[in-house]
């Protein structure tokens, strides 16, 4: 395969390239993740790619809002002993 300059080339691999934030946790905290991005639609989805038992990669501009949104859901599943018994 020759290519001309002018001439349109057509790459025979397809490559997607995706930029993000590789997020390491426990398996229990990716499934958060994961529950957490299932119930968003669209544009609003911040998993790129579950890679792992321990790795995913998400959106950058999502990361604040995810750590948010699993601190929320871990002091959900916290048992805070009341200090008054």
């Amino acid at each position: 395969m020759s290519y001309e300059p002018g001439e349109a080339y057509a790459d025979p691999y397809t490559v997607k390239a995706s930029t993000g934030t590789l997020i390491t946790c426990d398996s229990a905290a990716k499934q958060i993740i994961l529950h957490l991005d299932g119930q968003r639609e669209g544009p609003g989805k911040f998993v790129l790619r579950d890679i792992d038992d321990t790795h995913v990669l998400v959106k950058t501009v999502f990361l604040a809002e995810i750590k948010e949104l699993l601190q929320e859901e871990l002091e959900k599943n916290t048992y805070v002993q009341n200090p008054a018994l």
